[in-house]
């Protein structure tokens, strides 16, 4: 099975498109934590606005940042729901731009030129 090869911007479309879908992530998983610990705490979530419950979050995933990006990688690259977001060869993606040859027709000049 042939592979398709990317070009430069497609690479770093996916990469941005991934880093953003590991920072929603991530931003998720603290809110969830930060509404857990309200409520551990014998606390309603509903008392605290979307704006409070962010702030805390914010905080909680500057302290926690390495975690909660790993767990979020890792949901990315085994959930099926977000196999869009995978790094395609995740190995070496950075290089593949800078290393890609530039495509060389294989028609040649006869079969271009239509002579039968």
């Amino acid at each position: 099975m042939a592979t398709r090869s990317l070009s430069a911007k497609q690479v770093q479309e996916r990469l941005q498109r991934h880093r953003s879908a590991v920072a929603v992530l991530a931003m998720q998983s603290a809110r969830r934590e930060v509404k857990a610990q309200i409520r551990a705490q014998g606390l309603k979530v509903a008392h605290y606005s979307a704006k409070e419950i962010s702030i805390l979050a914010e905080a909680h995933l500057a302290q926690h940042r390495e975690q909660l990006t790993a767990g979020a990688e890792h949901a990315i690259a085994t959930w099926p729901g977000f196999a869009r977001w995978r790094l395609p060869n995740c190995s070496n993606i950075e290089n593949s731009a800078q290393n890609q040859n530039p495509q060389t027709s294989t028609t040649s000049t006869v079969q271009m030129s239509g002579a039968k």
